[in-house]
């Protein structure tokens, strides 16, 4: 619409994956979204991810803040797993009126806001989810987005992971410098 754009691309390894992006809006002018990439590959992790993605639509209509959201998506992916696989996970929630951001990166590749006067990684948060039964801390980022146009890119660890001819990695310091 006149005010935001979402767009993706999702190319998996295999046929599927563990990787998950999301939106929703609400009603006051709230936007929450995310990005997620489970451990492992294949339909172990799509099996994961299905079950991620309905506690994630039950606990963000509850419209929790971020912090108690993030703690008890972390208890369901822990439960679910015990501990052994885990997710990274970016969620932020964007207000088009005030044009406040506020997010939580648990121990996502951190996605980058760029705009005609600003460019920075979005990486506050907390440690990734499942690994353990409680998170011990998570620190909630803010910013003020700058300017009328501004973009972010989230992304999973499969763009960075791409190589090259010569069999080298695309690196953050490249994809900063190309965003």
């Amino acid at each position: 619409n006149e005010r935001y754009e979402f767009g993706s691309i999702y190319k998996p390894q295999l046929s599927v994956g563990g990787d998950y992006f999301d939106f929703i809006e609400f009603e006051d002018g709230k936007i929450v979204f995310c990005i997620g990439d489970f451990t492992g590959k294949g339909l172990a992790a799509a099996l994961l991810m299905a079950n991620f993605q309905a506690n994630f639509h039950t606990l963000i209509n509850q419209r929790l803040g971020l912090d108690t959201f993030i703690r008890k998506m972390n208890k369901s992916v822990n439960l679910i797993t015990e501990g052994d696989k885990f997710i990274t996970f970016f969620i932020a929630e964007y207000d088009v009126n005030t044009r406040h951001l506020q997010y939580v990166n648990a121990g996502h590749n951190p996605p980058i806001l760029i705009g005609p006067q600003q460019k920075q990684l979005l990486n506050k948060g907390c440690i990734m989810l499942g690994s353990y039964p409680e998170i011990p801390e998570i620190e909630i980022g803010h910013c003020d987005i700058e300017g009328s146009e501004a973009m972010i890119l989230s992304y999973t660890d499969g763009l960075v992971e791409i190589r090259d001819s010569k069999g080298d990695f695309f690196s953050e310091e490249e994809l900063l410098r190309f965003v």
